[in-house]
């Protein structure tokens, strides 16, 4: 054990003695069990009664009666009806069997009749008790009904009477089915059949004699458990990382850029909600701002007049027409198919040269008084964007 952690060591101490105690408690188990059956089987061979006691007994016995088993606390027992399921069948088998010494309820089907002294002879099983006496002759017994459970003995006779029997104590019990068994067959010329039943019982016995237990190692002790406290412990420093993370927005925060998208025309890209991702800013961030290129207006360029027929005097209608008229470009790269997620999307360069000029349809000229002219589906399309900055589409709105 030289090199090995003290818990360990400590562990397979602990072991072995738990092991070594099972072990020897089995083994006095069986050793209790092999001396039973050894006098069993002697008794099985030799036994032919004892002529003694004589005096005490319920019973008057006769000169040449000889006694095989007395029981000084015994329950008589008697069955409800004639045939009753469940009930043990009677057989000349030896029920040597370990009976559990916890109180069992009667089976069902059986009444408690009385309670006193049983004797068990070669001729016959005697009781006596408070309310009177019962007898069962050996020659009219079919034979002896050992429970497998409760320490009842039922003696069914050949007339079909109500079958009856005994109650004894759990301690007993081996003993009174044994020495019954064995007066039952003495009186009725079967004795030979029960030495071998005992060889038998003895045999399987010392077959599963128990074996004692190999030393266990110290390396085959089990991987140590947090202790509760320690548990509880790490569950909350877990829940505090988790609640400190979920405060700082760390929590599934992506690497890189989320916004980025495929470039649509103009040098701008669309983000998958929709929104305008400029190059090297967030979306929907207008030209000019800190955090965005200048994007250069694609339906006008520097220098260009409003076409010929329009009046002077239409000057802030006409600028507020271009207005939203450059607003709208932005807004149509959302109409372009956005490619697929796993595409790395590409770095958009803000054009250096501005695009040719482009000549913006004529708009209607407003009349005097009238109302401000519309704005058609683009002004519905930037009234559905998300609030930015400068409030210019906002003034388009209708009831804005």
């Amino acid at each position: 054990m030289n090199g090995r952690p003290q818990w360990q060591v400590r562990w397979a101490r602990r072991e072995n003695d738990r092991r070594q105690r099972a072990y020897e408690a089995a083994l006095g188990s069986w050793l209790r069990r092999e001396d039973q059956l050894i006098r069993l089987r002697i008794e099985a061979a030799g036994f032919l009664g004892c002529t003694q006691p004589r005096t005490g007994l319920p019973v008057a016995l006769a000169d040449d009666e000889v006694v095989y088993r007395v029981l000084p606390a015994a329950e008589l027992v008697e069955a409800e009806a004639r045939h009753l399921r469940g009930l043990p069948a009677p057989a000349l088998t030896l029920a040597t069997g370990a009976v559990d010494p916890t109180t069992h309820p009667l089976p069902a089907g059986l009444r408690l009749v009385d309670t006193g002294m049983a004797v068990v002879t070669d001729r016959r099983v005697a009781f006596a008790g408070r309310a009177g006496r019962r007898e069962w002759t050996h020659t009219e017994v079919r034979g002896p009904a050992h429970h497998p459970e409760v320490p009842i003995t039922l003696l069914p006779t050949v007339d079909g009477r109500r079958p009856a029997g005994l109650r004894v104590p759990a301690a007993a019990a081996v003993n009174f089915r044994f020495y019954l068994t064995l007066a039952f067959a003495t009186a009725t010329g079967a004795r030979a059949a029960i030495v071998p039943q005992v060889d038998a019982l003895l045999a399987t016995h010392r077959a599963a004699r128990p074996t004692a237990p190999s030393p266990v190692p110290p390396e085959a002790a089990p991987a140590p458990l947090l202790r509760p406290e320690r548990l509880a412990a790490a569950g909350a420093v877990a829940v505090a990382l988790t609640i400190g993370a979920l405060a700082a927005g760390t929590v599934n925060a992506p690497a890189g850029r989320p916004y980025r998208a495929d470039p649509g025309p103009n040098g701008a890209a669309a983000s998958r909600d929709g929104r305008l991702v400029l190059d090297g800013g967030f979306p929907g961030t207008p030209a000019g701002s800190p955090t965005g290129g200048a994007v250069p207006s694609p339906t006008s360029t520097p220098g260009s007049r409003p076409p010929a027929g329009v009046a002077d005097a239409d000057g802030p209608a006409r600028r507020e027409t271009g207005a939203a008229i450059r607003s709208a470009a932005p807004a149509a790269a959302v109409s372009e198919p956005v490619r697929s997620a796993g595409a790395r999307p590409s770095a958009v360069t803000p054009a250096t040269t501005p695009p040719a000029a482009t000549t913006p349809p004529p708009a209607a000229t407003p009349s005097p008084g009238g109302p401000a002219p519309s704005t058609g589906p683009t002004a519905g399309l930037l009234c559905q964007q998300p609030l930015q900055l400068p409030l210019v589409g906002s003034l388009l709105c209708p009831g804005s």
